[in-house]
């Protein structure tokens, strides 16, 4: 699903108009960007929970060569979908 898609579909369902759809999706993104640090955790209720986790330096090897090499520590985020959307996806 595209971007203009997803706008269409959220104007429909709220009842109200594309460009209100663009500014809340733009909104949303934005505050998952912004919160995600201070929060850790967000959960999106009926949809799912974004949640920061922290992956250790680790060594890897280069495929191409099997040269050995250092992988830096970063942070990452999962998405853990809610029992009801599960639900939804496999009837």
């Amino acid at each position: 699903m595209k971007k203009s898609e997803l706008v269409a579909a959220l104007a429909y369902h709220a009842e109200s108009s594309k460009v209100e759809a663009v500014r809340f999706l733009d909104a949303f993104g934005k505050t998952i960007h912004a919160e995600i640090l201070k929060a850790k955790k967000i959960v999106i209720p009926e949809v799912g929970t974004f949640q920061l986790s922290h992956r250790e330096a680790r060594k890897g090897r280069n495929p191409a060569t099997g040269e050995e090499i250092q992988i830096a520590a970063r942070n990452n985020v999962t998405f853990k979908s809610t029992k009801s959307l599960q639900d939804t996806v496999n009837p």
